[in-house]
């Protein structure tokens, strides 16, 4: 007889470590939840992370557009967590940008054959998360890499 299967939080709180981690992340939810009902909704999307450490609260937007308007915003919604108990004297905003990612292709239908990338996507796709990385020595190698893919016989040009 099958054992019935259990959510992996079960197995994750057996760990203390775990169990510390899963905690730490289920107060820094519940922090950013207060402080998204706090802000504008045209602002709360864009607050993706908080922690408060010591009194310093640390929230983190998805675009550095973003950090102004919570620095600006930030001594009306202080002292509402002050007032709910969040021990907060202070804030501190950054940005955390998300890598823009190319396009998709569209999704193959059932019993379409997939299509192989072409060179050029691959290159394409390699340029894009190279300027993602900035300045980086991976960047450099994943442009080098494009560069070489560029000079190469393409096989998806013949036919």
């Amino acid at each position: 007889m099958p054992t019935r299967a259990r959510h992996v939080r079960r197995f994750l709180q057996g760990s203390d470590a775990a169990a510390a981690l899963l905690a730490e992340i289920e107060r820094r939810d519940a922090l950013l939840s207060r402080v998204r009902a706090l802000l504008p909704a045209s602002v709360a999307r864009h607050c993706t992370q908080a922690s408060l450490d010591e009194g310093l609260l640390t929230l983190v937007c998805d675009s550095p557009a973003w950090v102004d308007r919570l620095r600006f915003l930030s001594p009306q919604f202080l002292p509402a967590l002050a007032a709910a108990g969040d021990a907060v004297t202070d804030c501190r905003v950054r940005a955390q940008p998300t890598p823009a990612l190319p396009a998709l292709a569209p999704t193959p239908r059932a019993g379409d054959a997939p299509e192989a990338p072409t060179t050029r996507q691959a290159a394409q796709t390699l340029e894009h998360t190279a300027a993602a990385l900035g300045d980086t020595p991976l960047a450099g190698s994943l442009r080098r890499l494009a560069e070489t893919l560029r000079r190469a016989p393409r096989a998806d040009a013949a036919g």
